[in-house]
């Protein structure tokens, strides 16, 4: 009968050989972790910018070019080109006199009007992502258009021999936006004021602040 002899080098280059995969092993998993997390990072990173993305879209109808760490994550693709935010009525009392050789005419007339307030998006819009913080970034609010709900004249009164033409009432007609538009001098703040409140609910269960900045070169040229 043979007897099996233990071969100790054998054993100990068996032994070293485990430790050497261990070892290297061990130093690939510490060497890698950084790449490994930035790769998740950055994949995780991706995907709630990209909910970010889509809020605005859903919600705002707004596909500004949004930028991540000076790196930009996806370019504009604005197809609505105004945003209202707010929409408020008010009504507009306008009288004239208009004289003519000691001959005086009078026109009174009511009107009630619709503003709508929000962002001109015909220049390209940005968002800028740094860390939880979304910086939008529009044009100036402003009012973006005046509808007429309901207008009637109140008072027509003919001079002695200077008579109310009808070209004087569509005159005083035509003026009545811009007075209507001059009554709420702070609507457009208050629509920005009013989109960054919603913009900020929006963006909080994804865990983003909101910030909006306004364009100062486009705010200084609209002066």
């Amino acid at each position: 009968m043979t007897r099996l002899r233990f071969s100790w080098p054998l054993a100990f280059a068996f032994v070293a050989l485990i430790g050497a995969i261990l070892i290297y092993f061990i130093f690939d998993r510490i060497t890698s972790w950084p790449e490994r997390a930035f790769a998740s990072f950055t994949h995780e990173s991706a995907a709630s910018v990209a909910k970010l993305r889509d809020v605005l879209a859903d919600s705002f109808q707004l596909r500004p070019r949004i930028v991540v760490k000076d790196k930009v994550f996806s370019e504009s693709s604005q197809e609505v080109m105004q945003l209202t935010v707010l929409t408020k009525e008010t009504q507009v009392t306008h009288e004239s006199d208009q004289s003519w050789l000691g001959s005086t005419k009078h026109i009174r007339i009511r009107a009630t009007f619709r503003l709508h307030a929000g962002f001109d998006l015909d220049k390209e819009c940005q968002g800028a992502v740094i860390g939880t913080t979304v910086t939008v970034t529009l044009p100036p609010a402003k009012i973006l258009s005046t509808e007429v709900v309901h207008w009637e004249v109140e008072q027509l009164q003919d001079g002695l021999w200077n008579r109310i033409q009808p070209e004087d009432v569509a005159a005083e007609l035509n003026a009545l936006p811009k007075i209507a538009e001059s009554q709420e001098p702070d609507l457009p703040a208050e629509a920005q004021r009013a989109f960054e409140r919603e913009l900020s609910d929006k963006l909080k269960p994804l865990g983003y602040q909101a910030k909006v900045q306004v364009e100062a070169n486009r705010m200084t040229n609209d002066k």
